[in-house]
């Protein structure tokens, strides 16, 4: 697969016809793309999230942000071939390691309160670094909203807040994955120092599970919930009226 890097604007775009969210992290450094007979047919989207240095040494605590990329946005169109995704992500990885000899790993996120474990990472031989449990809020039509949304709009997220507004807060798991770009000295001796348990015991639907609270106390539940893309809730307009709800 022949893949070149592509203005992130475009990229962008490509990813809000496409993908399931159309926000995106604040740092994407390097976007690339690939092509078929129909036009471009995915991208990927490299940087940082909102806290490069705290994420890298929590799980290498030697390295620097410059020693590493986090897989923001890895998006491809619907009708193209099976595995597309993981061959994509391994022609990535190739090209990283040709274009970025500095960096020792690339890292991201699988996203399982949208039930996903990861299969592609599963699928392109990433280590798996257990899970974490995360929290997203949602309206009543299925839009989800970050909390850090809510801090910067209100100050809080207090339940006082989010029950007003008519949010349920759901808490899921969010699985870690590791692919080193370094060599295989290098990976064993980060291997060794990180506080992290890198595997290929790699999670599944099974492992997926939510708690889900609409303001009455929390409930486990193995059905996903209903998230469909960002919508009014981010709107300026209707920002206003919310805050006014709240005063």
């Amino acid at each position: 697969m022949f893949i070149c890097p592509i203005e992130l604007a475009r990229a962008k775009d490509f990813c809000r016809t496409w993908h399931y969210s159309d926000v995106f992290p604040p740092h994407c450094i390097v976007n690339l793309s690939c092509s078929d007979k129909k036009g471009l047919a995915g991208v990927s989207l490299w940087g940082w999230g909102t806290r490069p240095k705290h994420t890298i040494k929590k799980l290498f605590p030697s390295l620097n942000t410059g020693d590493y990329w986090e897989l923001a946005r890895l998006c491809l169109r619907d009708d193209c071939p099976h595995n597309s995704e993981s061959v994509f992500l391994s022609a990535c990885v190739s090209w990283m390691r040709g274009n970025h000899p500095e960096r020792k790993l690339l890292f991201t996120w699988a996203d399982g309160i949208r039930g996903k474990p990861g299969y592609i990472y599963q699928a392109s031989g990433w280590l798996y670094g257990g899970h974490i449990i995360t929290e997203i809020y949602l309206t009543e039509q299925g839009e989800p909203v970050h909390p850090r949304l809510l801090i910067t709009r209100y100050g809080t997220r207090a339940k006082s807040l989010w029950t007003k507004l008519g949010l349920r807060k759901v808490r899921g798991k969010q699985f870690r994955y590791v692919r080193f770009l370094c060599g295989h000295a290098e990976r064993k001796r980060l291997l060794r120092e990180s506080p992290i348990k890198w595997t290929l015991a790699y999670p599944k639907k099974n492992d997926l599970v939510w708690w889900i609270d609409a303001g009455e106390g929390s409930r486990e539940t193995r059905n996903p919930p209903r998230i469909e893309r960002s919508g009014q809730f981010r709107h300026p307009a209707l920002a206003k009226q919310q805050r006014l709800w709240t005063e």
